[in-house]
């Protein structure tokens, strides 16, 4: 797979992951995805005021998939994917952004 459709793909499963995550904790009848991407689109760690759950959601059903990603997929430590990984939850964020609907979509049918 193309290393442009890999990072695509990665950032969709950061997304679905932190969507399904808010669907356990927020009103899921509202539209989680713009509130997500309103609440972390300045600062992902806005996803802890959101969730009210002191950064786990942001860290381990979001952050951590993108950083395991690049540490499995470029074989990168710990050290060299960190500054990656922050980069990649702020393209992750700007996607749900552009494909709110589609997330939305996907979380409810």
């Amino acid at each position: 797979m193309a290393k442009k459709n890999m990072k695509r793909e990665i950032m969709i499963d950061m997304n679905q992951f932190i969507v399904t995550y808010a669907a356990t904790l927020l009103d899921p009848s509202e539209n989680l995805s713009q509130q997500i991407y309103d609440a972390a689109k300045s600062d992902i760690t806005g996803m802890d005021k959101l969730f009210n759950d002191n950064g786990f959601g942001r860290k381990n059903k979001f952050f951590n998939i993108g950083e395991g990603f690049l540490r499995d997929y470029k074989g990168l430590d710990a050290d060299q994917a960190k500054p990656q990984a922050e980069q990649l939850a702020k393209d992750a964020i700007d996607y749900l952004g552009k494909n709110v609907n589609f997330f939305e979509t996907w979380r409810t049918d």
